[in-house]
């Protein structure tokens, strides 16, 4: 039942936060300026590198913790709070340094890209931004201790009041004309507010307390042993998200708009991320049990199977809808200044719609601790997308910095990744792939050739773009019920139909 309500919360979280991107972007894009909002986006991927402080911590904590849960080991728990709480102070104090030393490198960096008033704009943003990321890092193992015992309901509905509080404040202080600096203000105010609720609560009501004493050097060692090899995955993970950012404000001359059209792009990319990743957190609890009581390869792969093919229909309905009518609602939504985010959306979401269809064998390979061959594997292919990158750059900034993560993506996180999976898991890529693919595959194709027609016959307003999608997503899911689920689908989407009959 925790599952099934950290699921359904999980969506609901995001759909406000996409709801909040829908409403706030294209109001912040022209209350800022195409030039500022750039600015904006720099300092915000530049702070984000920031949170690889965290060392893979945080991942861990949901690991051990639910480990520690699932084998009644408070001891062990407490300790490992305790050493995690130790560990947290002296990051979140490493943060505020490195924040300040990024800070003042910042004209030497992007003197090339951005003038002289951008750059001293980025210094302001990123001094508030550091002081929000040191909190967070500092509440970090409370927050997750809330995931780890599976109190999803607190957690989502934190977030989703924050979100709302955001999208009234950020609509006044830009009203007042406080630009960029008033938006991240905002962030940085209701952060401290809500994360300390989130710390609170575990400490007062499930009393997620930490043990200072009787810490063994074997526990130290094998926690550190555990988070080295996520780190790795974390910094392959954040330069993906942000290098093309970087890398185009240090390199391309006037470089503020480029960043804000790729800034765009990213949004929504990471959104369509989260769709498939709301996942990871709610079952990572369950796929330690699973691992813990010593679940078959077929068992492994049935449920990567079964996960598999929920993240694939519903992803694979939003990128096929968007694939058609994704570079008019760019246009409409963000203005057509921003039209060339469309084609860096379909390379980003391609390779992340194929990677969040596998991602709970990430997770089977968290819990098995037998993630260090793909964490190693996954920082090479950075040193080849940063490569790579560098060199399309030079070919087309915005186009090129996209194609070259495109590349690095499904060479480390689809290709490598799954030869990691055959080994670590004893699965069957074939037997994998066929499960997931099974009827979805058709009905996606059929689903954007439809699309096209419709395209053609609705009008090139927000009507036409609001009809021409549901139209589409309609087609998709007839098609999917006809030949896409199979019978288990079918019976689970019909007891939920049933429960909610019942309950109204």
């Amino acid at each position: 039942m925790n599952r099934k309500t950290g699921v359904i919360l999980s969506y609901v979280l995001m759909a406000f936060e996409v709801f909040s991107t829908l409403i706030l972007t294209p109001f912040i894009i022209r209350s800022l300026g195409q030039a500022e909002y750039g600015v904006y986006k720099l300092a915000l991927s530049l702070n984000a590198y920031l949170y690889l402080l965290d060392l893979g911590v945080g991942n861990t904590a949901i690991a051990y913790i639910s480990k520690y849960r699932a084998n009644g080991d408070k001891l062990s728990e407490r300790k490992f709070i305790g050493i995690s709480t130790l560990f947290y102070a002296v990051i979140s104090v490493l943060t505020l340094v490195a924040g300040l030393l990024l800070t003042k490198a910042l004209p030497e960096i992007f003197g090339a890209g951005l003038s002289g008033e951008e750059v001293k704009l980025a210094q302001e943003l990123l001094k508030i931004t550091v002081l929000g990321t040191a909190f967070v890092l500092l509440t970090a193992v409370y927050n997750n201790a809330l995931i780890a015992y599976e109190r999803f309901f607190i957690s989502r509905s934190l977030s989703i009041l924050q979100i709302l509080l955001k999208i009234i404040f950020v609509f006044l202080a830009l009203k007042n004309g406080s630009g960029a600096l008033g938006i991240v203000k905002v962030n940085f105010i209701l952060t401290l507010i809500f994360r300390g609720a989130a710390t609170v609560y575990a400490v007062m009501r499930i009393k997620i307390i930490p043990k200072f004493s009787g810490i063994n050097t074997g526990f130290v060692k094998e926690t550190v042993k555990y988070s080295s090899f996520i780190l790795f995955q974390m910094i392959a993970t954040q330069i993906n998200l942000t290098a093309d950012q970087v890398l185009i404000g240090a390199t391309v001359a006037s470089s503020a708009v480029i960043i804000g059209v790729y800034g765009v792009a990213a949004q929504l990319s990471q959104y369509f991320q989260s769709i498939g990743q709301v996942f990871s957190g709610v079952l990572m609890p369950g796929v330690v049990r699973l691992v813990e009581r010593n679940g078959s390869a077929d068992e492994i792969c049935n449920e990567m199977i079964k996960i598999g093919r929920i993240v694939l229909t519903v992803c694979g309905m939003v990128l096929a809808v968007f694939s058609v009518f994704g570079k008019r609602f760019i246009n409409l939504w963000a203005g057509s200044a921003n039209t060339g985010a469309y084609y860096v959306c379909l390379l980003l979401m391609t390779a992340y719609l194929l990677i969040m269809t596998e991602n709970v064998g990430m997770q089977v390979l968290y819990a098995k601790n037998s993630h260090k061959e793909i964490s190693v594997i996954k920082l090479l292919i950075v040193v080849l997308n940063l490569f790579v990158t560098l060199l399309l750059i030079k070919w087309n900034p915005l186009i090129g910095a996209a194609l070259g993560t495109f590349i690095a993506l499904m060479l480390g996180d689809v290709v490598l990744t799954n030869a990691v999976f055959v080994k670590k898991l004893k699965i069957s890529l074939m037997k994998y792939w066929l499960g997931v693919t099974k009827g979805t595959g058709i009905c996606l194709v059929f689903t954007i050739v439809s699309g096209f027609v419709f395209s053609m016959l609705t009008p090139e307003n927000w009507l036409g773009l609001i009809s021409g999608c549901m139209l589409t997503s309609l087609t998709y899911l007839t098609l999917i019920w006809l030949i896409g689920f199979n019978e288990y689908e079918k019976d689970l989407l019909k007891r939920v139909f049933r429960q909610k009959k019942k309950k109204s």
